[in-house]
């Protein structure tokens, strides 16, 4: 390290600045059509290859810009949207501090072509690493295009960290999709390897903006938010309870026109939501605040993402406020409806189903079939009426109440394990705890009879996935799904991901896909809310290695029975057998305790029938 102190060179300070404001291809896409919104554009191609790190070029009918000042608008803090400090206490445009194009040209090879309604010609200029190399006049639209080339070509360390072309394909999809949404008056289009990925009209309303890029499941569940309060206006869409994600990325908010992060405002949308979701299930909300711009400070971060509120805590309670006033005022009971599926197995004719799904029969039955990998994976001893049908103990129901001398022994199958003792029922508590005892050994044990289902299901699960033997079942109408922009490219580039699970998945279309089958341990769960469940893992995983597929399959316990369902005796004879043969059955696969275990000596203690 050089002791002395020294001013740097400016291409050094270009570099240092672009590593700000320039982290990806994402956050060029992101300054560019900021610009091409401030320029009063109301047409916006944008044309990505390689996950924009072999071309960007974003093409709008803005005013362009004039020829003289062309040069200048590359120099670090160069800026037409204010002219002093005072301005930046009233900022109306997206951008403003004038380092997008110093910052992207530093990194890039640029290219530049622009022209004004008052010129009788345009302008193209040429920059390699911020310096011009080239410009003349050309003829073209009035408008402007910016290509982008050979991404931080004299920065390789920050090209190694870059992801990988789908993802940083996403994510341009993403941060589209959220700028296409911050002014319906543009249309826009996105190409991605010269694919039209996205297109949405100009001139219309936020709700058909919203149409346009999510799914049909998305847009009937939306209910409208509008509140005005204090100069503080809160406009836009929330979805009842029919429809909630996994994560947050489907909440999605504007401040002043300006597309915005911030996770207070995640936590005040989940606030209006509380009691009313599952846990960690998310609402997807598209709103719009407006507030007066000195109440704001947009002068947080290089990337402009984040801001500042001057009264967070009101602002944060109006928009609570204002998501229970919608969810108050309007039908938000959740429905439920039953998925018609196919098995694809049998075990015999006369076991054949004759409820009111439809059901279609196997053409043949094969050695090493779907019925022998059952029958292998559970205890060979079942009789007819015991099937297991793996995401719901479906066993022949009695009215008969629990034997409280029932014993089940795990000893019988040489694949048991020793980790639980002989026991026997002693009865069920609150319809959710199984109460033990073990003569033996002189120990009171309780059983949480979901952790204990949710553990067997995932141990199948994997088992089948680890063997290449997923079980499936087949829909007697294909599955069609309506998805947005993003979810349609993430579904389609990952459908090998989803085969591996046993989600046999086709395109359908525009923005649709057709889901053929789906593995037996889902078979009545509801398909939309599991493949959701599945994209969303996938969408916010940085790789697809076992560790994906691990955490995906932890999903299989969506189905396993519940606190508070009424089990019978044979059924809680089956669970306990099937818990003792699974590898670890002492915990769920989310890592909360199955089994409790008290000695007698322990409950003496508290009974204080020994005395310490």
């Amino acid at each position: 390290m050089n002791k002395n102190i020294q001013l740097l060179d400016n291409s050094t300070i270009n570099k240092i600045a672009a590593g700000e404001v320039i982290e990806n291809p994402r956050s060029i896409v992101k300054e560019l059509i900021e610009n091409s919104i401030d320029a009063n554009a109301n047409e916006i191609i944008i044309e990505i290859k390689d996950g924009g790190k072999k071309l960007i070029r974003v093409t709008d009918n803005g005013i362009g810009i004039e020829k003289n000042d062309v040069e200048l608008a590359f120099k670090r803090h160069s800026t037409s949207k204010i002219k002093d400090a005072e301005d930046l206490n009233y900022v109306h445009t997206l951008g403003f501090r004038g380092e997008a194009l110093a910052s992207i040209a530093a990194i890039s090879s640029l290219e530049i072509i622009t022209k004004t309604s008052d010129d009788d010609s345009g302008i193209r200029m040429i920059l390699e690493g911020g310096k011009v190399i080239s410009k003349e006049d050309i003829g073209c639209p009035v408008g402007t295009t910016i290509i982008i080339s050979d991404l931080f070509y004299n920065v390789p360390a920050r090209r190694k960290f870059l992801k990988s072309n789908n993802r940083e394909s996403a994510n341009i999809n993403e941060m589209v999709t959220n700028l296409s949404l911050c002014t319906h008056k543009v249309s826009f289009k996105l190409i991605n390897n010269c694919n039209i990925i996205l297109k949405t009209p100009k001139n219309t309303t936020f709700f058909n903006s919203i149409a346009s890029l999510y799914g049909k499941d998305l847009c009937n569940s939306l209910i409208n938010v509008n509140f005005i309060k204090d100069e503080i206006e809160i406009k836009g869409y929330t979805t009842n309870l029919n429809y909630y994600r996994g994560s947050r990325k489907y909440q999605i908010f504007f401040v002043n026109g300006r597309y915005i992060k911030n996770k207070q405002i995640n936590f005040a949308i989940e606030n209006a939501y509380k009691t009313l979701l599952p846990i960690n299930k998310h609402a997807a909300c598209f709103l719009k605040i407006a507030i007066p711009t000195e109440s704001v400070d947009v002068n947080v971060h290089p990337a402009k993402t984040e801001i500042r509120f001057n009264n967070e805590d009101i602002v944060m309670k109006y928009i609570t406020e204002s998501i229970s006033i919608s969810l108050n005022s309007n039908n938000i009971i959740k429905e439920v409806k039953k998925e018609t599926i196919i098995p694809t197995i049998k075990k015999k004719p006369k076991n054949k189903c004759i409820n009111n799904n439809i059901f279609k029969e196997p053409d043949v039955v094969r050695e090493n079939s779907v019925v022998s990998k059952i029958n292998n994976i559970f205890d060979d001893n079942l009789n007819e009426n015991n099937i297991y049908h793996s995401n719901k103990i479906d066993y022949n129901k009695s009215n008969e109440p629990i034997n409280v001398q029932q014993t089940i022994k795990d000893v019988s199958n040489k694949n048991c394990n020793s980790k639980i003792p002989e026991l026997n029922i002693i009865g069920v508590l609150f319809n959710t705890y199984i109460l033990c005892e073990s003569y033996e050994h002189k120990e009171f044990y309780i059983i949480d009879q979901h952790a204990a289902h949710e553990r067997i299901n995932y141990e199948k699960f994997m088992n089948q996935i680890n063997n290449k033997k997923i079980v499936s079942q087949e829909f007697v109408i294909p599955k069609i799904i309506n998805l947005s922009h993003e979810d349609f490219y993430v579904t389609i580039s990952n459908r090998e991901v989803f085969a591996t699970l046993g989600f046999i998945i086709e395109n359908f279309g525009v923005n649709s896909i057709m889901i053929r089958s789906i593995p037996v341990i889902f078979a009545e769960a509801n398909v939309n809310e599991i493949f959701y469940n599945l994209l969303d893992i996938i969408k916010n995983s940085s790789n697809k290695n076992e560790f994906l597929i691990n955490k995906i399959v932890k999903h299989a316990c969506v189905k396993s029975v519940k606190a508070g369902d009424k089990l019978h005796q044979q059924e809680l004879k089956k669970l306990l057998s099937d818990l003792s043969k699974t590898s670890n059955p002492l915990t769920c696969p989310h890592g909360r305790p199955v089994i409790i275990k008290l000695t007698k000596y322990e409950i003496e203690k508290m009974f204080e029938r020994i005395q310490n």
